[in-house]
Order: C-alpha cells, then structure tokens, then sequence
C-alpha cells in the first residue's frame, strides 16, 4: 500500500513531467507535426499507459503503474494543447471565445462524471477495469477525431 507522502511525490513527478513536456518537446512537435497529428500520438501513448496501468493491476507488479502513469501522462500532456489549437482553429476569430469556453465546459464536465463512473467500475470490477475502460474510448476516439478533421 502507498503511503499519502508516496502518492504526493508521484503527482509532483507527473506535474514536472507535464510542464516539460508542453515547454520542449510540444513546440518541437508543433514545428514537424499538425495538431491532428500530434492529438493522436497523445492518444495512443495514453492508451499505451493505460496498458501498463491496467497490466499493473493484473500482475500487481506496481513497477509497472509507475511506467504507465509516466507514459499516460506524457500522451496527456501533449493531447490537451493540440486538441486546443485543433478547436480554436475550427471557428472564425469571433466565435472562439465562445468555441474554447464550451470546450473546457465539457472537458470539466468529464473530468467530473469520469471519476465517478470510474470509481463505480473500479468497486464493481476490479483495478484494471478504469484502465481498460480508457482503453476502449480512447481507442473509439481516435477514428472520430481523424474522421471530423479528414471531412
């Protein structure tokens, strides 16, 4: 069982990692890639991480979490910025108040109903349920995201 200070430090660990991240590697990203482009490999390393998370569970080789809560949150990390510009750049200059404020609406909405669902699949099923759970919507979400760029 981890210890509250154990927990802590991974998060801080994860936090630097994002802003790394977002610092050095996105806009190297941003000069070879297209924000489709780089909203997909976001996507895929979290369902790479969420792999490691959910084969953690079923081994319970916590190794393992660790490897995957690094990989899904470098995929994370890289998924929310490109997603941004992907949206802001759907709409005229005018509409884009308007188009980011109901994006981060619903982003926050899930972040809400997730957990909560989430929790209820984890009770009801087991430690890697969320894991393969996010797995399959991710997976489901990435034909739909190539889909509304590619029309």
């Amino acid at each position: 069982m981890w210890k509250p200070a154990l927990i802590g430090l991974m998060f801080s660990i994860i936090g630097i990692q994002d802003i790394i991240s977002q610092s050095f590697i996105m806009p190297k990203l941003l000069q070879k890639l297209r924000d489709t482009d780089i909203a997909t490999i976001g996507m895929i390393s979290e369902i790479a991480g969420y792999i490691f998370i959910a084969a953690s569970a079923l081994f319970v080789f916590y190794p393992l979490l660790i490897i995957g809560m690094f990989i899904f949150a470098f995929g994370d990390s890289i998924f929310g910025p490109s997603f941004n510009g992907m949206v802001s750049k759907a709409v005229s200059a005018s509409e884009q108040g308007r188009i980011q404020g109901g994006s981060q609406s619903i982003q926050a909405l899930a972040r809400i109903i997730g957990p909560v669902i989430g929790g209820q699949i984890y009770t009801s099923i087991g430690h890697a349920a969320p894991a393969i759970m996010g797995i399959i919507l991710i997976t489901l979400a990435i034909p739909v995201l190539y889909k509304a760029t590619h029309d």
